[in-house]
């Protein structure tokens, strides 16, 4: 990849559909150089938040959206997942507001394994950034 690409996938929030997210990210980071661990780290958090916004971002809806953006510049591969659904208060845990469920358990596992990870989310849905510094650069 050049020293700065971005690859954009949109899914239906389906669960079938979170391996495309995560072969979607195997071939990017692949591309990019990041070795099996790395790569098994960003599956895995890609998992993880796709999975969350499939069981929480839109209830009973079943015509919700992902978006997914995988983007590598120089050394680090940066994944963002949008989804417009319920949103949920970031500050006080990560229970969606639409369902009493705990997600708590995804989101911190995708936090441990990348290097920086933000959570933005409100009544209009929520943005989720990780990127992981790859040992290749």
């Amino acid at each position: 990849m050049s020293s700065s690409s971005t690859v954009e996938l949109r899914i239906a929030a389906r669960p079938e559909n979170v391996a495309l997210a995560r072969l979607a990210l195997a071939g990017v980071a692949s591309v990019a150089g990041a070795s099996r661990e790395e790569t098994a780290d960003l599956k895995l958090a890609v998992s993880e938040i796709c999975t969350n916004a499939v069981l929480h971002a839109y209830g009973d809806a079943t015509d919700g959206g992902v978006i997914l953006r995988y983007s590598v510049a120089g050394d680090v591969l940066t994944v963002e997942v949008r989804d417009s659904g319920a949103g949920f208060d970031p500050q006080n845990g990560a229970e969606p507001v639409s369902s009493p469920r705990d997600g708590t358990l995804g989101l911190s596992i995708a936090r441990s394994v990348t290097d920086e990870f933000t959570i933005e989310s409100d009544g209009g849905g929520t943005r989720v950034v990780f990127s992981k510094r790859l040992s290749c650069g």
